[in-house]
């Protein structure tokens, strides 16, 4: 059962077909060396409105996304899917009834089914955002050692890659993670003994990485937190897998992969998923109890491997 309680829509949510197109127009210009000015020219806009468009902070018209798609060199076949998932530009969800279990609005969920796009989009998505909290039950992208790396990114066990790799779209590998980015990631506990019969020295060097960051968090909450939650006590969160909360541009979405990655604005599921992840924070491990479980993690790992 969830003890949080969702809050009460307070902002007027943009759909997250939005949010996320407007993150790829921006990296797909970067990483073209396109200048915000030579966007504006071809589409006879203020450098103002083509920046407004790629913060999903004002909507932009179907024909106009098609010409900086075809600008930064998009197939048509997949412009036209990104044109086909936006709402309106005069769609307002106040006029919208929430309706089904998950209380939704027209927009408030989108599915990103573009395949390897999708994927790059879902890692720039991940990388860009100013706000993490994540619940994971692997070790996330960004916080492994290269062996480890090797091991969570095999194919075998990993459908979809998760960090740029060979094989995704370009623009991808030009994407770096924020530089001020806030990221809360709870490790579930099972974690600690993952992958231990296959790979002991990988896991164990991978564990003391983990207890080496969570050394070297910041005292004021800033920065990267990590922490493990346990499994003793089931939590909402535990039903729902890996899920996370990201603020991408002022915008809050919750953003879940299955087969496809999924991102979710303003739905009473996704006012859910946020208290579920915000009750999970609150029954994590402490810093010197996710520290001290780490290290020792690590060193019985390494105790079975040298008997």
């Amino acid at each position: 059962m969830l003890h949080a309680v969702p809050s009460p829509l307070a902002e007027v949510q943009q759909a997250p077909a939005r949010i996320v197109t407007g993150l790829y127009l921006r990296c797909l210009r970067k990483a073209r060396g396109i200048r915000l000015a030579d966007a504006a020219r071809d589409t006879r806009a203020s450098t103002s409105a083509v920046s407004r468009w790629e913060r999903a902070e004002s909507p932009i018209r179907p024909d106009t996304l098609g010409t900086l798609l075809r600008l930064y060199g998009v197939a048509d076949d997949h412009a036209i899917f990104l044109v086909g998932s936006l709402p309106s530009q005069d769609y307002d969800r106040s006029r919208h009834e929430e309706r089904g279990e998950g209380q939704r609005a027209p927009h408030d969920c989108w599915v990103d089914v573009a395949c390897d796009e999708a994927t790059a989009r879902h890692i720039a998505v991940m990388r860009s955002a100013s706000e993490v909290v994540q619940y994971c039950l692997q070790v996330p992208a960004g916080l492994r050692t290269e062996a480890y790396q090797r091991v969570a990114l095999d194919s075998n066990v990993c459908a979809d890659p998760d960090e740029p790799v060979l094989g995704l779209p370009s623009w991808v590998h030009h994407v770096d993670w924020a530089e001020r980015q806030r990221r809360t990631v709870l490790l579930d506990e099972t974690v600690l003994t993952w992958g231990r019969g296959d790979h002991p020295a990988t896991v164990a060097g991978q564990l003391r990485h983990l207890a080496d960051l969570v050394s070297r968090e910041s005292s004021d909450g800033q920065g990267l937190t990590i922490r493990i939650l346990p499994t003793q006590r089931a939590l909402f969160i535990h039903t729902v897998g890996a899920t996370a909360g990201v603020t991408l541009h002022g915008h809050r979405m919750v953003v879940t992969v299955g087969l496809f990655p999924c991102y979710e604005t303003g739905s009473g599921a996704a006012r859910v998923i946020s208290a579920g992840l915000h009750e999970a924070v609150g029954a994590a491990w402490s810093r010197e109890a996710t520290y001290e479980a780490l290290v020792s993690a690590a060193e019985g790992v390494e105790r079975r491997t040298a008997s």
